[in-house]
């Protein structure tokens, strides 16, 4: 038998027994549909990470954070017995000792703020930061000039601004060299920064100041929250992260207690994540076409008992062992595929659904499921793959009729 007429016969028997055969790809749809639906959501989420840190400095940044003033014992939070704080003198030191390797490094504190113009307020959050915010987070001033090293030396009360600022508190006008009063306290406008959305998250509603006037008007103490490095030499980060844990445990009592990651790290730690879902996936796939493959071996088995009677008729009239095999494998082949194509649209539009649904509760998400090629290739391969082992038995079965026996069936 040539194989286009095999498959023709395949999709007869899927044509005649529509039930019976939905019911049996059930088991091949659901796996391939998990697979093909986790790893587009995983995958996308995957890149959308990887988007937002090269946004954010790329790949070749170093964080660090003090510690938490709370600790976990014995299941519930208490208040650690001793505080650390980053301070100015640590990033020198960070300079001093990996300076060759950090291009750019930004010092922060930040909180909450209440901004007001005249009459209109506004929540948002004020940053303290030094001049070397725009270069090193890729975050450019499209109005007016960024801060500088003066305004840090002097602490001067000058801000920038994001562009929800702008639009909720000057209504469009022009804010260069006004002022505008954060927690109760007046600044002079003197950039606006280009629009930015990370993480989903529309980030225009801060303020920046210099971080010398935030501890001088703002903390009333000369700390910081975070100060990221961003390296020039992606081989290096790892090796100035190093760097810093050694400073750190010198000039520190508790400096192994500081947190401190590279971006590479938080990269790692979603691709383990991602792994994590594509291996649970993998399990209730696994499972349900082993399910499918039963169903797929009993079908064939019925369908072996209902055609005996023409196994016979082939057989009389020429047909080899061999013919036969290749027919009721080619058939269970063709019901698991179009299960796996069945199971790749339902998997798609899972993704695709998602998506949707995030975009729906949060219009600045950048998420979107991502299909690969040779995801859709794997899938169908490996469900063809489980028609293939499944089918071998009941081929067998039917290939070793004895033709007369055969004709006698009814």
């Amino acid at each position: 038998m040539v194989l286009p007429e095999t498959i023709f016969v395949g999709l007869s028997q899927l044509r005649a027994n529509k039930l019976r055969s939905t019911l049996t790809l059930l088991g091949i749809v659901i796996g391939v549909a998990s697979v093909i639906g986790i790893i587009s959501i995983g995958e996308g989420l995957r890149r959308t990470i990887v988007s937002e840190f090269a946004r954010a400095g790329g790949a070749g940044t170093v964080l660090i954070r003090p510690p938490d003033s709370f600790e976990r014992k014995e299941g519930r939070w208490v208040k650690r017995p001793w505080a650390e704080y980053l301070t100015a003198n640590d990033h020198q030191a960070f300079l001093e000792e990996s300076g060759e390797h950090i291009d750019t490094s930004v010092p922060s504190v930040w909180g909450q703020a209440q901004l007001r113009v005249g009459k209109t307020t506004m929540s948002g959050t004020y940053v303290g930061t030094s001049e070397s915010i725009n270069e090193g987070y890729s975050w450019p001033v499209v109005e007016g000039r960024s801060l500088t090293s003066e305004d840090i030396l002097f602490s001067r009360k000058v801000c920038l601004i994001g562009q929800k600022v702008k639009s909720d508190l000057f209504a469009g006008e022009d804010p260069i060299g006004r002022d505008l009063k954060l927690n109760g306290t007046r600044y002079t406008v003197v950039g606006v920064l280009d629009e930015r959305i990370r993480f989903g998250r529309d980030e225009g509603d801060r303020v920046f100041i210099p971080y010398s006037t935030a501890h001088k008007r703002l903390l009333g103490h000369k700390r910081f929250l975070g100060i990221t490095l961003f390296i020039d030499d992606l081989e290096a980060v790892a090796r100035v992260a190093d760097d810093v844990r050694r400073v750190l445990a010198r000039r520190h009592e508790h400096g192994d207690e500081f947190w401190v990651a590279t971006s590479q790290n938080l990269l790692e730690q979603v691709g383990k994540t991602i792994r994590v879902m594509k291996q649970v996936a993998g399990g209730i796939a696994g499972i349900s076409l082993l399910v499918g493959g039963i169903g797929i071996m009993n079908i064939m088995l019925v369908s072996v008992t209902e055609r005996t009677r023409e196994i016979g008729v082939r057989k009389a009239l020429g047909a080899k062992p061999r013919h036969i095999l290749m027919q009721f494998v080619a058939e269970a082949i063709i019901l698991s595929f179009v299960g796996g194509v069945i199971g790749v649209g339902l998997g798609i539009g899972f993704g695709v659904g998602i998506e949707q649904l995030i975009s729906h509760f949060d219009e600045n998400s950048p998420f979107a499921s991502v299909v690969s090629t040779q995801s859709v290739v794997m899938a169908l391969g490996f469900s063809s793959a489980v028609g293939m082992f499944f089918g071998v038995y009941p081929a067998v079965r039917a290939s070793r009729l004895d033709p007369v026996e055969a004709l006698r069936h009814e």
